[in-house]
């Protein structure tokens, strides 16, 4: 039964004075409660029944209560109309208009209970299709789908819905269905929907002029389900419940088993890159865990980034590697998920370089110079993947071995300055880095800027390099680009 149905029973005796735009809203029952927070009592698609007893003193709180209604998902609230009760205020009137939340006078001489039995005997006829219903929903939770895309459709297949369930903090879709959303609909989610809660079933909106409808979900993650209807849907606020509760629960489960065989994963990159480890039993590892070992893309973006992008790859179920290395993150993927690495750098806003493919394990050293070569060609005004092969490096070095023949070319002398020698290498790093600002490279490195003029005095005399010589100074970044990867 929805609220339309309930103002159109002349038996009822009611009118609706706000919220207008909730006469959709569900009824599963009907409850009279005169506590001052009734809120706390009566749950979704639930219709209070009052005589104001439980309106708040002060009316300034009026707003603040229809709030709350709202949020713990009330179909409504219906007010005995008498001059002699009390009132709600005109500011809660245009919240309940704001919220759709229907506030409605009914006529004195309708008892309650008589709403109730309305409700209960409109809801009756709806039972048993509702228990064959959900006997087809827990029939399908039993079954074994390691596939989440196989989970989501058998369920739309019970309810004749199209569905899709997001993760708000990384706009991922962890367990997708037939319906698809864009970024700036997920970012809409994701704005809207954190305030109103955690570890409960709420109504967060809709989308799409209310064809989509959005439910929060008692997950360990701020998670999103994502419902569109159809002609026939089975899906009413009894069932929804139903639904909800076990898509939270398949998100949870799925959210666990990725998050930890990620975090099972990591050491894969850090053995891939030490040449010590047998290919053999890297191999073994890598198969045990499920991670690709062939046609492979390194990718490499700031350690910012290092918590989104490990729990957006290991949600959308993307198999990885990824670690924390010479101060960038690096993740190892299968280059046919380069295109879900690049919606996640589109959607946050961030820069990421990328290696060519690489065939193999084996060549992952080589991989995480190109990328990080590349990432560092980002000039950071826009959000998106660099490739190694788009930058077109024509001095830069292809492996690692050409970056330490490279660094012993050009900064071998200022290698074997003796006692020196670290601290001439950190004054010329600096000092491109802060794109030969002397004031700003004096300020890092906490020195005069005599003792630095005495420094790049040295660094010139040893290397025989001009720093006011663009050729030399190509050469010099070159190599202190390389240092990194040697």
């Amino acid at each position: 039964m929805k609220i339309s149905d309930l103002l159109d029973m002349e038996a009822a005796g009611c009118r609706i004075i706000a919220g207008a735009g909730g006469v959709d809203r569900e009824i599963l029952w009907a409850h009279s409660c005169e506590l001052p927070d009734p809120y706390r009592w009566l749950g979704q698609n639930e219709l209070l029944m009052t005589i104001g007893h439980c309106l708040p003193a002060d009316p300034a709180d009026h707003v603040d209560f229809i709030r709350r209604l709202e949020r713990a998902g009330l179909s409504g609230m219906v007010m005995e109309d008498s001059e002699k009760l009390p009132k709600l205020h005109p500011e809660a009137l245009l919240a309940a208009d704001r919220l759709a939340l229907p506030v409605i006078l009914m006529k004195r001489a309708i008892p309650f209970a008589s709403i109730a039995r309305m409700v209960a005997a409109a809801n009756d006829s709806n039972q048993a299709q509702q228990l064959m219903t959900l006997n087809q929903l827990y029939r399908a939770v039993l079954g074994n789908f390691d596939d989440p895309l196989g989970f989501k459709r058998q369920l739309e297949g019970v309810f004749k819905v199209a569905m899709t369930t997001v993760d708000l903090l990384t706009g991922v879709e962890i367990l997708p269905g037939t319906l698809s959303l864009d970024s700036e609909e997920i970012k809409q989610l994701a704005n809207g929907a954190l305030p109103y809660g955690k570890a409960m079933i709420n109504r967060m909106g809709s989308l799409r002029a209310g064809e989509v409808s959005a439910w929060s979900l008692p997950t360990q993650r701020p998670t999103a389900l994502l419902v569109e209807e159809s002609p026939g849907s089975m899906l009413d606020s009894f069932t929804m419940t139903h639904l909800s509760q076990v898509v939270a629960g398949e998100a949870n489960r799925r959210t666990h088993t990725t998050l930890g065989l990620a975090h099972q994963r990591s050491h894969l990159l850090t053995d891939a890159l030490d040449s010590s480890i047998v290919q053999e039993r890297l191999l073994r590892d890598a198969a045990q865990l499920q991670q690709p070992i062939h046609d492979l893309t390194v990718a490499v973006t700031s350690m910012q980034n290092e918590e989104l992008l490990f729990t957006a790859l290991s949600l959308a179920g993307i198999a990885h590697a990824s670690q924390g290395h010479n101060g960038h993150y690096v993740s190892l993927v299968s280059t046919k998920d380069v295109r879900a690495l690049a919606k996640l750098a589109e959607y946050h806003r961030f820069g990421m370089g990328i290696s060519p493919t690489i065939a193999n394990l084996e060549g992952v050293r080589d991989g995480l110079l190109r990328a990080q070569l590349a990432y560092e060609a980002w000039d950071g005004s826009s959000a998106e993947i660099i490739s190694y092969e788009d930058v077109g490096f024509s001095i830069a070095p292809r492996s690692e071995s050409e970056a330490k023949e490279i660094v012993e070319r050009v900064l071998g002398p200022l290698r074997q300055a003796g006692a020196s020698e670290q601290t001439l290498i950190d004054t010329l790093c600096a000092y491109l880095d802060e794109d030969r600002n002397w004031n700003a490279t004096s300020a890092r490195l906490g020195i005069h800027r005599q003792t630095l003029g005495y420094r790049i005095g040295r660094i010139e005399q040893l290397t025989g390099r001009n720093l006011k010589s663009s050729k030399d100074l190509a050469e010099l970044w070159v190599a202190r680009t390389a240092l990194k990867r040697s």
